[in-house]
Protein backbone atom coordinates (compact mmCIF):
# COMPACT_ATOMS: atom_id res chain seq x y z
CA UNK A 1 0.00 0.00 0.00
CA UNK A 2 1.27 3.10 -1.21
CA UNK A 3 1.92 6.37 1.54
CA UNK A 4 -1.28 8.12 -0.83
CA UNK A 5 -3.28 5.17 -0.20
CA UNK A 6 -3.03 4.75 3.10
CA UNK A 7 -3.62 8.41 3.78
CA UNK A 8 -7.02 8.13 2.04
CA UNK A 9 -7.77 5.41 4.49
CA UNK A 10 -7.03 6.96 7.89
CA UNK A 11 -8.62 10.06 6.23
CA UNK A 12 -11.67 7.35 5.98
CA UNK A 13 -12.58 8.18 9.79
CA UNK A 14 -14.65 5.33 11.79
CA UNK A 15 -17.95 6.36 13.54
CA UNK A 16 -18.11 5.54 16.92
CA UNK A 17 -21.73 7.18 18.27
CA UNK A 18 -22.91 10.29 16.85
CA UNK A 19 -20.69 13.07 16.64
CA UNK A 20 -17.61 10.68 17.52
CA UNK A 21 -14.69 9.52 14.81
CA UNK A 22 -11.44 7.64 15.35
CA UNK A 23 -8.29 8.15 13.51
CA UNK A 24 -4.85 8.65 13.79
CA UNK A 25 -1.51 7.66 11.73
CA UNK A 26 -2.05 3.88 12.37
CA UNK A 27 0.56 1.53 11.95
CA UNK A 28 3.12 2.47 9.49
CA UNK A 29 1.81 6.08 9.39
CA UNK A 30 0.97 8.40 6.43
CA UNK A 31 4.81 9.86 6.12
CA UNK A 32 8.27 8.63 4.82
CA UNK A 33 9.22 8.41 8.74
CA UNK A 34 5.44 7.29 10.78
CA UNK A 35 5.59 10.34 12.91
CA UNK A 36 2.32 12.42 13.46
CA UNK A 37 1.87 15.12 11.18
CA UNK A 38 0.07 18.29 12.00
CA UNK A 39 -1.63 18.18 8.45
CA UNK A 40 -3.17 14.91 9.33
CA UNK A 41 -4.71 15.91 12.51
CA UNK A 42 -5.99 18.81 11.06
CA UNK A 43 -7.27 17.03 7.75
CA UNK A 44 -8.71 14.55 9.81
CA UNK A 45 -10.91 16.65 12.29
CA UNK A 46 -11.80 18.27 9.59
CA UNK A 47 -13.31 15.26 8.10
CA UNK A 48 -14.99 14.91 11.01
CA UNK A 49 -17.07 18.07 11.04
CA UNK A 50 -17.75 17.54 7.04
CA UNK A 51 -19.79 14.24 8.44
CA UNK A 52 -21.63 16.71 10.68
CA UNK A 53 -23.33 19.36 8.00
CA UNK A 54 -25.08 18.46 4.86
CA UNK A 55 -25.48 19.63 1.76
CA UNK A 56 -25.77 22.51 0.53
CA UNK A 57 -24.07 23.87 3.10
CA UNK A 58 -20.29 24.25 2.27
CA UNK A 59 -17.14 24.68 4.47
CA UNK A 60 -15.61 28.22 4.17
CA UNK A 61 -13.11 28.36 6.81
CA UNK A 62 -11.82 26.69 9.85
CA UNK A 63 -9.64 27.96 12.89
CA UNK A 64 -7.34 25.14 14.35
CA UNK A 65 -5.06 24.93 17.54
CA UNK A 66 -2.47 22.25 18.31
CA UNK A 67 -2.51 22.11 22.10
CA UNK A 68 -0.34 19.09 22.74
CA UNK A 69 2.12 16.38 21.08
CA UNK A 70 0.26 13.19 19.93
CA UNK A 71 1.51 9.75 19.30
CA UNK A 72 1.72 8.41 15.73
CA UNK A 73 0.96 4.85 16.60
CA UNK A 74 -2.11 5.34 19.16
CA UNK A 75 -5.53 6.02 18.11
CA UNK A 76 -7.27 9.67 18.16
CA UNK A 77 -10.88 10.34 19.22
CA UNK A 78 -12.37 13.24 17.52
CA UNK A 79 -15.35 14.47 19.10
CA UNK A 80 -17.75 16.92 17.23
CA UNK A 81 -19.69 19.99 19.06
CA UNK A 82 -22.87 21.01 16.96
CA UNK A 83 -21.85 24.91 18.29
CA UNK A 84 -24.35 26.54 16.25
CA UNK A 85 -27.03 25.66 14.31
CA UNK A 86 -28.00 28.00 11.73
CA UNK A 87 -30.19 28.37 8.31
CA UNK A 88 -27.18 30.33 6.59
CA UNK A 89 -24.56 28.82 8.93
CA UNK A 90 -23.20 26.13 10.81
CA UNK A 91 -20.52 25.46 13.32
CA UNK A 92 -18.76 22.64 14.62
CA UNK A 93 -16.01 22.66 17.23
CA UNK A 94 -14.00 19.44 16.98
CA UNK A 95 -12.03 18.30 19.76
CA UNK A 96 -8.54 15.52 19.53
CA UNK A 97 -8.26 13.64 22.14
CA UNK A 98 -5.69 10.58 23.04
CA UNK A 99 -4.96 9.45 26.20
CA UNK A 100 -7.62 11.29 28.37
CA UNK A 101 -6.04 14.81 26.90
CA UNK A 102 -6.92 17.48 24.54
CA UNK A 103 -4.22 17.57 21.50
CA UNK A 104 -6.04 19.50 18.73
CA UNK A 105 -9.09 21.31 18.43
CA UNK A 106 -10.80 22.72 15.38
CA UNK A 107 -13.94 24.85 14.21
CA UNK A 108 -14.97 25.04 11.11
CA UNK A 109 -17.78 27.17 9.93
CA UNK A 110 -20.42 26.34 6.99
CA UNK A 111 -21.92 28.87 4.87
CA UNK A 112 -24.61 28.06 2.36
CA UNK A 113 -24.54 29.22 -0.76
CA UNK A 114 -25.56 33.09 -1.38
CA UNK A 115 -24.55 35.42 -3.88
CA UNK A 116 -22.07 38.65 -3.68
CA UNK A 117 -19.34 40.46 -5.25
CA UNK A 118 -16.33 38.58 -6.00
CA UNK A 119 -12.76 39.50 -6.27
CA UNK A 120 -9.40 37.97 -5.86
CA UNK A 121 -5.58 38.76 -5.81
CA UNK A 122 -4.14 37.83 -8.81
CA UNK A 123 -1.85 34.76 -8.92
CA UNK A 124 1.61 35.24 -9.05
CA UNK A 125 3.60 34.22 -12.72
CA UNK A 126 5.90 31.04 -12.22
CA UNK A 127 7.38 28.53 -13.91
CA UNK A 128 4.44 25.84 -14.60
CA UNK A 129 4.68 22.22 -12.58
CA UNK A 130 6.56 19.95 -15.43
CA UNK A 131 9.50 22.33 -15.46
CA UNK A 132 10.48 22.40 -11.48
CA UNK A 133 12.05 20.20 -9.34
CA UNK A 134 10.66 17.54 -6.74
CA UNK A 135 11.25 19.18 -3.12
CA UNK A 136 11.40 15.91 -1.78
CA UNK A 137 13.98 14.94 -4.63
CA UNK A 138 15.65 17.22 -3.92
CA UNK A 139 15.98 16.61 -0.24
CA UNK A 140 17.19 12.91 -1.33
CA UNK A 141 13.81 11.04 -0.66
CA UNK A 142 12.10 9.03 -2.86
CA UNK A 143 9.25 11.04 -4.60
CA UNK A 144 7.46 8.39 -5.75
CA UNK A 145 6.58 6.89 -2.60
CA UNK A 146 5.22 10.26 -1.17
CA UNK A 147 1.95 10.62 -0.77
CA UNK A 148 1.90 14.34 -1.95
CA UNK A 149 4.15 15.34 -5.38
CA UNK A 150 5.57 18.95 -4.27
CA UNK A 151 7.37 21.10 -7.16
CA UNK A 152 9.73 23.69 -6.24
CA UNK A 153 9.05 26.84 -8.44
CA UNK A 154 11.36 29.31 -6.49
CA UNK A 155 14.87 27.84 -4.78
CA UNK A 156 14.71 25.08 -1.80
CA UNK A 157 15.58 26.42 1.16
CA UNK A 158 19.47 25.07 1.91
CA UNK A 159 21.85 26.89 3.99
CA UNK A 160 21.75 30.21 2.73
CA UNK A 161 19.45 33.13 3.80
CA UNK A 162 16.63 33.76 1.05
CA UNK A 163 13.52 36.27 1.25
CA UNK A 164 10.49 35.23 3.20
CA UNK A 165 8.70 34.01 0.40
CA UNK A 166 8.21 30.11 -1.26
CA UNK A 167 6.50 29.34 -4.76
CA UNK A 168 5.46 25.73 -4.91
CA UNK A 169 2.88 23.58 -6.60
CA UNK A 170 1.41 20.73 -5.29
CA UNK A 171 -1.02 17.92 -6.40
CA UNK A 172 -1.94 13.73 -4.77
CA UNK A 173 0.55 12.00 -6.18
CA UNK A 174 -1.33 9.20 -7.52
CA UNK A 175 -5.27 8.78 -8.52
CA UNK A 176 -7.75 9.62 -5.51
CA UNK A 177 -11.22 8.97 -5.20
CA UNK A 178 -13.89 11.62 -6.97
CA UNK A 179 -15.04 12.65 -3.24
CA UNK A 180 -15.41 15.98 -2.45
CA UNK A 181 -14.08 15.72 1.19
CA UNK A 182 -11.63 14.11 0.40
CA UNK A 183 -10.28 17.17 -1.50
CA UNK A 184 -10.86 19.33 0.97
CA UNK A 185 -9.05 17.01 3.48
CA UNK A 186 -6.20 16.41 1.05
CA UNK A 187 -5.87 20.19 0.76
CA UNK A 188 -5.58 20.81 4.56
CA UNK A 189 -3.33 18.10 4.81
CA UNK A 190 -1.18 19.77 2.24
CA UNK A 191 -1.29 23.09 3.56
CA UNK A 192 0.43 22.12 6.53
CA UNK A 193 3.55 21.61 3.92
CA UNK A 194 6.47 24.41 3.98
CA UNK A 195 4.39 26.94 5.69
CA UNK A 196 7.21 27.25 8.55
CA UNK A 197 9.81 26.52 6.05
CA UNK A 198 9.15 30.00 4.27
CA UNK A 199 9.42 31.63 7.96
CA UNK A 200 12.69 30.14 7.96
CA UNK A 201 14.30 31.23 4.84
CA UNK A 202 15.47 34.52 6.10
CA UNK A 203 17.64 32.72 8.87
CA UNK A 204 18.96 29.39 6.99
CA UNK A 205 22.42 30.51 7.49
CA UNK A 206 21.99 29.96 11.48
CA UNK A 207 21.72 26.52 11.14
CA UNK A 208 19.17 23.63 10.91
CA UNK A 209 15.71 24.45 12.80
CA UNK A 210 12.86 23.21 14.89
CA UNK A 211 9.86 23.90 14.75
CA UNK A 212 6.02 23.21 15.40
CA UNK A 213 2.49 24.62 14.28
CA UNK A 214 0.95 26.24 16.75
CA UNK A 215 -2.49 27.21 14.91
CA UNK A 216 -3.63 27.14 11.48
CA UNK A 217 -6.48 28.98 9.63
CA UNK A 218 -7.91 28.40 6.13
CA UNK A 219 -10.57 30.14 3.99
CA UNK A 220 -12.36 28.60 1.32
CA UNK A 221 -12.97 30.88 -1.69
CA UNK A 222 -14.01 27.58 -3.91
CA UNK A 223 -14.22 24.32 -4.08
CA UNK A 224 -11.03 22.37 -4.20
CA UNK A 225 -9.71 19.71 -6.34
CA UNK A 226 -6.39 17.77 -5.72
CA UNK A 227 -6.40 15.53 -8.39
CA UNK A 228 -4.42 18.29 -10.34
CA UNK A 229 -1.86 21.16 -9.43
CA UNK A 230 -2.40 24.10 -6.76
CA UNK A 231 -0.07 26.83 -6.67
CA UNK A 232 0.82 27.18 -3.26
CA UNK A 233 2.06 31.12 -2.95
CA UNK A 234 3.28 31.59 0.55
CA UNK A 235 4.72 34.51 2.27
CA UNK A 236 6.32 35.53 6.33
CA UNK A 237 5.78 38.56 7.27
CA UNK A 238 7.27 38.36 10.49
CA UNK A 239 9.04 36.39 13.04
CA UNK A 240 9.87 37.08 16.73
CA UNK A 241 9.98 35.61 20.25
CA UNK A 242 10.76 32.35 18.66
CA UNK A 243 7.34 31.92 16.66
CA UNK A 244 7.35 32.77 13.04
CA UNK A 245 4.05 33.96 10.50
CA UNK A 246 3.18 32.63 7.56
CA UNK A 247 0.54 33.36 4.75
CA UNK A 248 -0.58 31.31 1.95
CA UNK A 249 -3.46 31.25 -0.83
CA UNK A 250 -3.76 28.14 -3.45
CA UNK A 251 -4.55 28.89 -7.28
CA UNK A 252 -5.32 26.14 -9.58
CA UNK A 253 -3.93 26.23 -13.05
CA UNK A 254 -6.44 28.83 -14.08
CA UNK A 255 -5.63 31.24 -12.30
CA UNK A 256 -8.55 30.93 -9.82
CA UNK A 257 -8.04 31.11 -6.27
CA UNK A 258 -8.99 28.54 -4.06
CA UNK A 259 -8.32 29.06 -0.54
CA UNK A 260 -6.50 31.38 1.75
CA UNK A 261 -4.32 30.00 4.90
CA UNK A 262 -2.27 31.01 7.49
CA UNK A 263 0.31 29.65 10.53
CA UNK A 264 1.99 30.51 13.21
CA UNK A 265 4.48 28.11 14.26
CA UNK A 266 7.73 27.79 16.83
CA UNK A 267 10.80 28.75 15.01
CA UNK A 268 13.64 28.22 17.25
CA UNK A 269 17.37 26.95 16.04
CA UNK A 270 17.99 23.58 16.65
CA UNK A 271 21.15 22.84 18.94
CA UNK A 272 24.67 21.24 16.94
CA UNK A 273 24.41 17.71 17.32
CA UNK A 274 20.59 17.80 17.89
CA UNK A 275 18.52 15.09 15.82
CA UNK A 276 15.29 16.19 13.99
Amino acid sequence: MTLLERLQKRLDLNARGEDTFIGGAGAGGVTDNARLFGGLLAAQATVAALRTVAAPLALHSLHAYFLRPGRAERDITFRVTRTKEGKKFKVRSVYAEQNGKTIFQLQASFQAPEDGPEHATAAPQVRGPEDCPNRDELRGRDRHTMPIDVRMATEITAKTNLPPEQHVWLKANGEIADDPHLHIALVVYASDRTLLDTAWRPHASLGEHSGASLDHVMWFHQAPRFDDWLLYDMTSPAASNARGLALGRMYNQSGQLIVSVAQEGLLRVRPAGEKE
